[in-house]
């Protein structure tokens, strides 16, 4: 039978506590972060990063309930998880026309889980999940080649996931949950070359629903097969426009304004193999249906220059991303965590802009699990490298054309607590 290795022996423990503390760790921390698959995010769980996602079909802990919740059912005890995964961004960008080159401005991220997990009986398993599943931060210098395109992109979610696992037979799981998910967002650029200091500024928040699916399948006892699917959702967002700058005469107005941003809908697979009593690997992959992102609308309230809204093309592609990743339990109190990922890009060559910088990605971890009594803890080290990106479009007049460099550090820790 496939292992779950986060089993110990309780100790008597003060779940509320924990709860309060994981609240507390939660909302004292940022939801943004760089793109990763466009701007989704799977920075989720320290022991779920350190096997880079690959927990579809062999759970580390709640928190892989994201990515299946069929797999609440594996896991043998009630329990609690609160982590953040710290995010140290980097994009570099050689100009074609000058080969000056600019490099975004220094952030740290920090995304943040709560994820719980509770045994109603020996059929059903009660989850919950706070996370943020997509986010976006890219702030680039006022004075940049391509500030008539971007100066700041951010975008914040939390997402709030109950989901009920239900064990059919001792081989089988099915499972569903619903999302609401709420965000935030702010664009900023400059307008024009002829109005050198006139900027304009949309910011807003909405919500959207929901929901997902998932199915563990146990084939053989060291063999187990995990498929899950999250819809796709809308993210609506009311705001406000707003100018700075503007000369004198120049009919630029403040209004409100709304757009609606078409988040994709995901499926998930994993085939994990139980080695041995000590070694369990995962193979999987990822779709993601980013081809509902086909451009960013925003419409005003009121009539700006003669104009009802701002739409930028996107027309964004579905993407594939194939990972894998093992633990290695080296005493009953210790694991090893390793994994690698290779994930593809969305974004077309002709509306390649720098508020999304994304390309090809190619991303390793390593991380190690720690059991004290009945508290789990967990650190992991993940490096990503970006394949170099050339603009070569006209999107903003051809400003900004140019290559575009970036790599991601990152560094995961959580806290589980069983009970």
């Amino acid at each position: 039978m496939l292992k779950y290795h986060g089993r110990i022996e309780s100790t008597p423990v003060m779940p509320a506590v924990i709860v309060v503390l994981g609240l507390m760790l939660f909302c004292g921390t940022a939801a943004t972060t760089v793109n990763a698959s466009g701007f989704a995010l799977y920075t989720h769980g320290a022991r779920e990063l350190g096997r880079i996602n690959s927990v579809v079909a062999s759970p580390e802990g709640p928190v892989s309930s994201f990515f299946n919740p069929a797999t609440l059912s594996e896991l043998p005890e009630n329990q609690i998880e609160a982590g953040a995964v710290f995010i140290f961004p980097s994009v570099k960008f050689k100009s074609a026309s000058t080969g000056k080159t600019k490099e975004t401005k220094s952030q740290v991220f920090f995304p943040s889980t709560l994820f719980g997990a509770y045994h109603l009986n020996d059929t059903f398993t009660l989850g919950i999940g706070i996370n943020s599943p997509f986010g976006l931060g890219t702030q680039w210098p006022e004075n940049w080649e391509g500030r008539y395109i971007t100066t700041n992109a951010e975008m914040e979610t939390f997402l709030f996931n109950p989901n009920l696992a239900w064990k059919v037979t001792d081989t089988l799981t099915l499972a569903g949950g619903v999302d609401f998910l709420l965000g935030d967002a702010t664009f900023e650029n400059y307008i024009s070359p002829s109005f050198p200091g006139a900027k304009r500024e949309f910011s807003g928040n909405g919500h959207g629903w929901g929901h997902n699916l998932g199915v563990l399948w146990k084939i053989k006892k060291d063999l187990s097969l995990g498929v899950s699917y999250r819809s796709g959702i809308d993210l609506k967002i009311e705001g406000d426009v707003s100018f700075s700058g503007v000369p004198a005469g120049v009919p630029l107005q403040n209004t409100g304004g709304e757009t609606t941003i078409n988040l994709p809908p995901q499926i998930f697979t994993g085939l994990a193999y139980q080695v041995n009593d000590n070694l369990v690997v995962e193979i999987g992959g990822r779709w993601e249906g980013w081809s509902r992102y086909k451009e960013l609308r925003i419409d005003f309230d009121q009539p700006v220059g003669g104009e009802s809204s701002n739409i930028t093309q996107k027309n964004w592609k579905d993407t594939l991303t194939f990972n894998t990743g093992a633990r290695y339990s080296v005493d009953p109190t210790l694991d090893i965590l390793l994994g690698y990922l290779y994930e593809d890009n969305p974004v077309p060559d002709d509306t390649f802009e720098p508020s999304v910088p994304a390309s090809e990605k190619h991303m390793w971890s390593i991380g190690a699990a720690k059991r004290f009594g009945s508290v789990n803890t967990a650190i992991t080290y993940l490096y990503g490298k970006y394949n170099d990106r050339d603009k070569t479009n006209s999107v903003g007049d051809s400003s900004a054309n140019g290559e575009y460099e970036q790599n991601t550090h990152m560094l995961g820790m959580s806290v589980n607590v069983e009970f």
